[in-house]
């Protein structure tokens, strides 16, 4: 053997050893990494398997997908003084008093004292204002708390979820007073369409919610771990709990989970603060609007239209739509089974009187035939002005010189002040339209002249007019008295 053999043997042999002892520290290293993964699923087994794997699998029974609410940002704190000049050691007395008189875990902290800033001082208006609406709600949420046998402090969770606005819409999708995500509302009948959403509707809303409260305590059994849950899903605090080694403490796990649910239970803890101590920030309650009590329904099976309603109701589509949030068409749609329509105990009885009308203009049946056959114009009496002319006379009625002459048998086109015309105006009203079916003459002012028989009273003469109430014509004759003689001539609206 040369000695370049020699050379090129010599390299071979080192080069076959420097393989081989890579291989062995790849295989020795493989084990080990076996070994360590091995060791923490066994680890984590046994942390699992007692508590957070039960969780699992309550939840993969009761639900097809995890409830998601992500709003990142919705609550940010921010190190700011309390512009009251209060004592804080106050603050954190009253928060302990209330931590004693609830089954939740309030704790007066860095985060609980931003978010009662946020609300006492920041947010006084929006305070004072959800303090109106609670005249309206919380009875509402008190009788179905009270039903699933839940904590009444719960009452105040849709202050934090929604500011107490039904029509509230998160820029993930969630919807109503309670923030219902859509797959979630499903699965307790909240469902969606074009016309009606019933994640907005109080009622409906507030039953589902105490069931989903109710669903989320039978597994984790502590209030604080409920409302993280209902924020941020199961899932995740599931995953936080697993991070936590186990820990059931939501003040334990609160790092492990996202921005808002760390905000969500100080948030919780504000609100229920505010509302028992909001006199000793000086916040003063709006001006309520509506009242529970002064609240019923009537339930529905055929299509009506809010501007029907508001035509025969003679009530503000505004605040038909405020009461009933959940026809988001300003639509009741016709169903085999029935929708509940909110009115003012006042309107109740004029709603069942006035009924089968208000189904009628609301028909599609209905508007089909208008769409094929235009309304035709409706007679009223004109009384000349000073200054008019028969052409300005002819443009107020949407007509022409020679039609107010001919309606007149007139050739002429001067007019004299005093003098009356009968005109025919174009309209869409419906009480016009029923009113000139009648044989009633309308003068230019939208009302009618009624003459006063003996034994007369308001009420007898409003229901001889639809969609007329006893208000509507007094305030049509200057507020007029009740008192009536025969003979008396009094102005009836028809609008």
């Amino acid at each position: 053997m040369n000695q370049v053999q020699t050379k090129i043997y010599s390299y071979t042999k080192d080069l076959k050893q420097i393989v081989l002892g890579l291989l062995c520290f790849v295989a020795i290293t493989i084990t080990n990494v076996a070994q360590v993964t091995l060791d923490s699923i066994t680890k984590d087994s046994i942390v699992d398997l007692a508590f957070v794997d039960e969780y699992d699998s309550l939840l993969v029974a009761h639900f097809s997908q995890l409830w998601e609410f992500r709003n990142q940002g919705k609550f940010k704190l921010e190190d700011e003084s309390f512009t009251d000049s209060i004592n804080e050691k106050l603050f954190e007395e009253r928060v302990n008093t209330l931590r004693e008189q609830t089954p939740f875990d309030f704790r007066y902290n860095a985060p609980t004292k931003a978010m009662i800033n946020l609300y006492a001082n920041k947010r006084k208006r929006l305070t004072a204002k959800m303090l109106s609406y609670k005249e309206l709600y919380f009875p509402l949420f008190e009788e179905y708390l009270a039903k699933y046998e839940l904590p009444q402090e719960l009452k105040y969770l849709p202050i934090v979820e929604s500011a107490l606005n039904p029509r509230a819409r998160s820029r993930v999708g969630a919807g109503g007073l309670w923030q219902f995500m859509p797959r979630t509302g499903e699965m307790y009948d909240l469902t969606i369409t074009s016309y009606v959403d019933k994640r907005c509707d109080p009622f409906l809303a507030t039953d589902a919610a105490c069931q989903y409260l109710s669903f989320l305590h039978e597994i984790y059994h502590d209030w604080n771990l409920v409302l993280a849950a209902y924020n941020c899903g199961l899932g995740t605090v599931n995953k936080a709990i697993r991070r936590a080694n186990g820990a059931t403490n939501y003040w334990e796990i609160r790092h492990l989970l996202p921005r808002e649910t760390q905000n969500y239970i100080p948030a919780f803890t504000a609100v229920n603060y505010v509302m028992n101590y909001y006199q000793a920030h000086d916040i003063d309650p709006k001006e309520v609007q509506f009242i529970n009590l002064n609240i019923d329904t009537v339930h529905v099976c055929k299509r009506i239209e809010f501007d029907v309603l508001e035509e025969w109701l003679g009530y503000e589509q505004h605040k038909l739509r405020y009461l009933n949030p959940m026809f988001i068409n300003h639509v009741i749609p016709s169903t085999k089974t029935y929708y509940s329509l909110c009115l003012p105990r006042t309107l109740i009885g004029d709603f069942i009187q006035l009924e089968d009308s208000i189904y009628k203009y609301s028909s599609l049946a209905y508007q089909s035939y208008v769409a094929h056959n235009k309304l035709k114009r409706v007679q009223y009496t004109h009384i000349i002005k000073s200054g008019e002319t028969l052409a300005s006379i002819a443009n107020k009625y949407n007509c022409t010189p020679e039609d107010i002459k001919a309606w007149n048998n007139r050739t002429s086109n001067k007019v004299y002040r005093g003098r009356k015309l009968i005109v025919f105006k174009e309209t869409t009203s419906l009480k016009e339209v029923k009113a000139t079916n009648s044989g009633a003459i309308i003068n230019a002012e939208g009302t009618t002249i009624y003459t006063v028989k003996r034994g007369d009273t308001l009420w007898d003469i409003a229901q001889k007019y639809s969609g007329v109430s006893v208000n509507d014509i007094k305030a049509a004759n200057g507020n007029m008295s009740s008192r009536l003689s025969t003979g008396q001539k009094i102005k009836i609206p028809v609008r």
